[in-house]
């Protein structure tokens, strides 16, 4: 009888052993959201390069990039183990946390960039001097996947009361009481749609307001300012061995002391450093985490 019930003890501890090893060996998968994959994988790069090589000691001999077109494929990703680390702004880091299991590990300083807020903007001749005059007219977001010029703006706005409609098209008409919203594709196009009048008002974020506006600066006219976020969140699947996601920590805030380090940061869309995520700016997003959860499960 009491070999009978060692034996499952003893399958048991082998499975582990056999178990263990498979777990941190192999390939690293680092993983975003985009409809553009090409791009993310040359912009990736860098770092999964880094990656590959600094953590060779802890059974890794490679690291690739992994890109999920949706934010829901991208969760299926990590669920599955096909992507060990993601990286993201953080409403798309926080939904796909949401259906994934994932858990929070770093910042990014993205463009040397730690933190960000959105800006809404119109041009000054608008007629349009605050946020309440936007209702029946059309406001330009960026992409459905961006945190300072969707998720966070749309946040700030149900807060308030307002009453938001999808729109296909900027020209269509805006039912009364509501504020229309379109998707322009990318800053640029927000920028120039305002310009052009083609939406009342359009959504950056403080760095690329800054950078498009240029000698238009005084076309135009800013009605809100949001509350600022982290500018990028590194987060990891959850059953990635303790170990592993110890190191990797380690490895990631300790770039910028070395020369290689900071170079593979650099080439990684200029990327400053990583570093400990600030618990301040976390808060009214969880906070009001409810109002765009519809969202953010597409």
């Amino acid at each position: 009888m009491r070999r009978g019930a060692a034996r499952p003890r003893i399958i048991v501890f082998v499975a582990v052993l056999l178990l263990a090893p498979m777990l941190i060996a192999g390939t690293l998968q680092i993983g975003t959201t985009s409809e553009t994959p090409g791009q993310e994988f040359k912009t990736f790069s860098p770092l999964a390069a880094y990656l590959g090589k600094e953590l060779q000691a802890e059974g890794i001999t490679s690291a690739q990039v992994v890109v999920g077109r949706s934010l829901s494929e991208s969760a299926k990703l990590i669920r599955d183990a096909k992507i060990d680390l993601y990286i993201d702004s953080p409403f798309p880091s926080l939904a796909v946390s949401h259906f994934s299991g994932s858990k929070l590990l770093v910042r990014r300083w993205k463009n040397g960039v730690g933190e960000y807020h959105s800006i809404i903007f119109t041009r000054a001749d608008s007629g349009i001097g605050r946020l309440e005059n936007l209702h029946k007219k059309v406001l330009g977001f960026e992409t459905p996947y961006s945190s300072s010029a969707f998720f966070l703006p749309k946040m700030v706005l149900l807060q308030k009361g307002f009453k938001l409609m999808p729109m296909d098209d900027p020209s269509g008409a805006v039912e009364r009481g509501k504020v229309g919203y379109t998707f322009t594709g990318d800053d640029e196009n927000t920028m120039l749609w305002v310009l052009r009048g083609k939406v009342s008002a359009g959504v950056l974020d403080n760095q690329a307001y800054a950078q498009l506006a240029g000698e238009n600066l005084y076309q135009l006219h800013i009605i809100h300012r949001s509350f600022s976020i982290p500018r990028q969140l590194v987060s990891y699947r959850a059953n990635l061995p303790s170990r592993l996601v110890a190191k990797i920590k380690d490895i990631l805030i300790g770039m910028e002391q070395s020369a290689e380090g900071n170079k593979s940061l650099h080439d990684f869309e200029r990327t400053t450093k990583f570093d400990e995520i600030p618990a301040p700016l976390m808060v009214p997003i969880r906070r009001s985490w409810k109002l765009i959860e519809a969202d953010v499960a597409k």
